[in-house]
């Protein structure tokens, strides 16, 4: 038992490290980029991109499909069955190849509406990150518990794209060259995984009928649904403030947030990490002391960030972006509840085999969130402050019914 746990241990360590190396460079490149852009296209034509990439999130989520949650599970349960794992890779790649070709389809109908007319074709181009989407396989490296070569391929991708954009785009009206490049790195990601998972795997696609297709389609929907409306939270928020306040505020907005982000990074890769240990050992123990220390650091990185806001928004966008180190104050509270969200979602939840009260927290909030938002249209009170209210709001609601699902499961209870 003592050689057992440490060896979970281990893996859990080595892990967490590539997991860790891989998003902090991943989120320190968009921080790095968002600051460099910010002064270089200026915070409108930034804005104009952050809520372009708002738009494209949604359809980026109909390709991913819920497999980047789901299908790692497939991947821990049959990591000795070749034949199993190259019907689950198969039927990955093919659904997703489906959804691709239907959202592109889907950019063509958005843009016959006002809304979107002026900008159909840019939103066309940045759909082709989509690709990406579909050959990245991170579920895989995930699932056999190898993030090693994942994180290698981040790391010259998101390095191609930052050299890229300090060569070629030097001016406001840039932004095109930048789209282009974000495009051609997403693209180079993909083909890089799965380059790898064919070389060193020796994984062979092959057609399956269409009622296999189904039946993962149908296991991964409602995955799907809860991610899907999940988005809203955060790219949902950069749409409507886009939509309905000022373009610059959308870069106000995502600065800050992005900030959040870096600073709850640890606490994602964790839940990454710990997950398929977790859902091979059920260990408790393991996830009740994962929840408090989740908790207690992520209050502490939240009050850092409060209290140092005005430095971390001039530092990431400029002087411009001071008159926004209010919402990220607010922002800030989010970082306890974030990390508390990942841990008791994956680990919690899905990990004890609890898909539905996982799905249940993120529609349920979702549909929340969407009902205040209806209110706050129809008495003409929606603003950039209420879209932060109603941000920090959905998450804290996420937490108490996971939190609740959590005692009630008894899945921290040990």
């Amino acid at each position: 038992m003592f050689k057992s746990i440490n060896e979970n241990q281990l893996i859990i360590l080595k892990n967490f490290s590539y997991l860790t190396i891989m998003k902090f460079f991943n989120i320190g490149v968009k921080i790095i980029l968002a600051a460099y852009l910010i002064r270089v296209l200026g915070s409108e034509k930034y804005g104009l991109f952050t809520w372009l990439d708002s738009v494209i999130q949604y359809f980026l989520m109909i390709v991913n499909f819920g497999f980047n949650i789901y299908a790692a599970k497939y991947i821990v349960e049959n990591k000795d069955k070749k034949d199993k794992i190259n019907e689950i890779i198969s039927s990955i790649f093919i659904i997703k190849l489906v959804l691709f070709i239907f959202s592109i389809l889907c950019i063509l109908f958005l843009g016959n509406f006002e809304t979107f007319s002026a900008y159909k074709h840019l939103l066309l181009l940045l759909m082709f990150a989509g690709i990406g989407e579909v050959l990245f396989p991170v579920w895989f490296f995930q699932g056999v518990e190898n993030l090693k070569p994942a994180t290698i391929i981040v790391f010259l991708t998101r390095l191609f794209l930052l050299i890229g954009t300090i060569i070629f785009v030097n001016a406001q009206y840039d932004l095109l060259s930048y789209i282009v490049l974000f495009v051609i790195s997403s693209i180079l990601m993909g083909i890089l995984g799965v380059f790898y998972l064919f070389k060193y795997y020796k994984i062979k696609i092959t057609l399956l009928p269409i009622s296999k297709l189904m039946n993962y389609f149908k296991e991964s929907l409602p995955f799907f649904i809860g991610r899907f409306l999940a988005l809203v939270f955060n790219f949902g928020t950069i749409f409507f403030i886009g939509n309905f306040c000022l373009l610059e505020q959308v870069t106000g907005f995502d600065t800050g947030i992005k900030i959040v982000m870096l600073a709850v990074i640890p606490f994602e890769m964790l839940q990454q990490a710990v997950f398929p240990t977790i859902s091979r050992t059920k260990n408790k123990k393991l996830l009740k002391n994962l929840v408090y220390a989740s908790f207690l650091i992520g209050a502490l990185i939240g009050t850092l960030v409060f209290l140092m806001a005005e430095y971390f928004m001039v530092w990431v966008g400029g002087e411009e972006m001071l008159q926004f180190a209010p919402s990220l104050k607010i922002l800030a509270i989010l970082c306890p509840f974030v990390s508390l969200t990942f841990i008791l979602g994956t680990c919690s939840l899905v990990a004890f085999g609890y898909y539905r009260e996982y799905n249940f927290s993120l529609i349920f909030t979702s549909i929340i969130y969407l009902l205040i938002l209806i209110v706050l249209y129809f008495t003409e009170t929606i603003n950039f402050w209420n879209l932060i209210y109603l941000r920090v709001f959905g998450d804290i609601l996420m937490v108490l019914i996971r939190l609740f699902y959590s005692f009630k499961r008894k899945t921290i209870i040990a």
